[in-house]
C-alpha cells in the first residue's frame, strides 16, 4: 500500500507540473549550466509592459537527477523612440484685412499630443491665408462735377442733363453761375462771359466685408516614447535528488484484514486500484505524446541558447527535420535527444535534415541526456561522436 501511494502521488505531481507548465508564457531561451559548482536552469522571457512577472516563476520541479526551486528573477527593460513630422491647420476670425490683426490671433506656437506623439508645433508664417467671411450690401451717392464755359450767357440749353462716371450715369442736381469776364457799357460794366459749375449726382449700393477669416499651419517634429518589451531572466537552482534506499516488504501475517477478506479493506484497495490504473492511464498517454527531441540556436551570450522546435521522435524513425523559418540567421544548431530516448538510440545513427542538408551521427551517450551541436552548412556531414 506504501509503494502504491507514492506511486499515485508521483503520477498526480507530474500531471500538476504539465499543466502549470502549459499554462505559463513560453521563454524564448532555456540554458543548464553548472556555474561555480551551482546547478542552474535558466529561462529568459521577451514579455510586452504589463506582464506580472510573478506570473513566470514556477514551483520546484525535478529535472534530470535535480529538484530545482525558484531563486530570482531579473528584469531589463527595452525602451523605444519614434519621431514624425505633423502639421495642423488653424483658424481665426478678425475685423479687418490686416496681417498685424492676424498675427495678434495666432500664437507663435502650439502643443501636440495624439494619445501616441507629442511636442510644439511652429507657425509658418507663408501659409497664412485671409477671406471674407461674409458680405452686406450698403447704399450710397456718387456725385461729380464739371465747369463748363465760358459762355456768352447763363443760359441753361448750355447745360447737359447728365453725365457718366465710371461707367453710371448721374443727373443734374445743381448749377452755380460764375462772371469769368466784363465789358463797359456806357458807364456801367457788364458781365459779357460766363462759367456754369454743373454738380451731377446718382443713388448707388455696393458690398462690404463682414469680416475676415485667416488660415495658417503649424508644423514641427514629435516624438513617441516608452517601454518596447521587457526581458526576464528566471533562475533556478537545483539540489541533486539522493535516492531513498529500498524499504524491505512484510508478508502477510494469517489473521490480517487481507487475509480475513475484510470487506472494507478490500473495497478501499479496490477503490485505489482503479485510480491508480486511471492515473497510469492517462500518465501513459502523456508520456507517449510528450517531446523527446529539442532543437536549439546559440543566444546572445556564451553558454546561451534559444529553443526553436521540439519533436516527438519514435526509435523506429530515428530523425527530424528542421524548417528554415524555425533556424532563421542563425549558423549553428544544438540536438538534445532526451533521456528516454538516448537509452533506446544508443550507438544508433540519428539524422537531423535542414535546409542546407543532412547531419548524421551516432548517440553515444544516455545520461543525462545526448547534445549535439554542429555548423550548418550546404554538405552532408557524419560524425561518430556528439560534440
Amino acid at each position: 500500500m506504501k509503494h502504491i501511494r507514492h506511486l499515485a502521488l508521483s503520477v498526480l505531481l507530474a500531471l500538476s507540473l504539465m499543466t502549470s507548465a502549459l499554462a505559463a508564457e513560453v521563454p524564448v531561451s532555456l540554458v543548464v549550466e553548472n556555474l561555480n559548482g551551482q546547478q542552474r536552469i535558466v529561462k529568459t522571457y521577451e514579455l510586452p509592459p504589463g506582464t506580472d512577472p510573478e506570473t513566470l516563476k514556477e514551483p520546484s520541479f525535478d529535472y534530470d537527477g535535480f529538484t530545482y526551486t525558484w531563486a530570482y528573477t531579473t528584469k531589463e527593460e527595452h525602451t523605444f523612440l519614434e519621431t514624425k513630422n505633423v502639421s495642423e491647420t488653424v483658424t481665426v476670425e478678425t475685423g479687418k484685412k490686416d496681417l498685424n490683426a492676424v498675427l495678434e490671433q495666432l500664437a507663435p506656437s502650439i502643443p501636440y499630443d495624439d494619445g501616441e506623439f507629442s511636442g510644439e508645433l511652429a507657425l509658418d508664417h507663408t501659409t497664412i491665408t485671409t477671406e471674407a467671411a461674409g458680405y452686406a450690401s450698403k447704399s450710397g451717392k456718387v456725385t461729380t462735377t464739371k465747369t463748363i464755359g465760358p459762355l456768352d450767357r447763363n443760359d441753361m440749353s448750355y447745360i447737359p442733363a447728365t453725365t457718366v462716371k465710371d461707367g453710371k450715369t448721374l443727373t443734374l442736381a445743381n448749377v452755380e453761375w460764375q462772371v469769368i469776364g466784363t465789358d463797359l457799357v456806357g458807364d456801367v460794366l457788364a458781365p459779357s462771359s460766363y462759367q456754369a459749375v454743373a454738380t451731377y449726382s446718382a443713388s448707388t449700393s455696393y458690398q462690404v466685408a463682414t469680416g475676415y477669416v485667416s488660415t495658417a499651419e503649424y508644423k514641427g517634429t514629435v516624438t513617441a516614447s516608452g517601454i518596447e518589451s521587457i526581458t526576464y531572466t528566471v533562475v533556478y537552482v537545483g539540489t541533486e535528488i539522493v535516492p531513498e534506499p529500498p524499504q524491505p516488504t512484510e508478508p502477510v501475517k494469517q489473521g490480517s484484514p487481507l487475509s480475513g477478506g475484510n470487506a472494507a479493506a478490500i473495497g478501499g484497495t479496490l477503490l485505489v486500484i482503479a485510480l491508480l490504473a486511471a492515473l497510469a492511464g492517462g500518465g501513459a498517454w502523456l508520456h507517449l505524446h510528450r517531446k523527446n527531441v529539442y532543437v536549439y540556436v546559440p543566444g546572445d551570450q556564451p553558454r546561451d541558447y534559444k529553443l526553436i522546435a521540439k519533436f516527438r521522435v519514435e526509435p523506429e524513425k530515428p530523425e527530424i527535420q528542421v524548417n528554415e523559418d524555425q533556424i532563421g540567421s542563425a549558423h549553428m544548431l544544438a540536438v538534445e535527444i532526451k533521456k528516454p530516448l538516448a537509452k533506446k538510440l544508443l550507438n544508433q545513427i540519428f539524422t537531423v535534415n535542414h535546409p542546407c542538408g543532412a547531419q548524421r551521427y551516432m548517440v553515444l551517450r544516455d545520461n543525462p541526456s545526448d547534445w549535439h551541436e554542429f555548423p550548418l552548412d550546404n554538405h552532408t556531414e557524419e560524425m561518430e561522436e556528439p560534440t
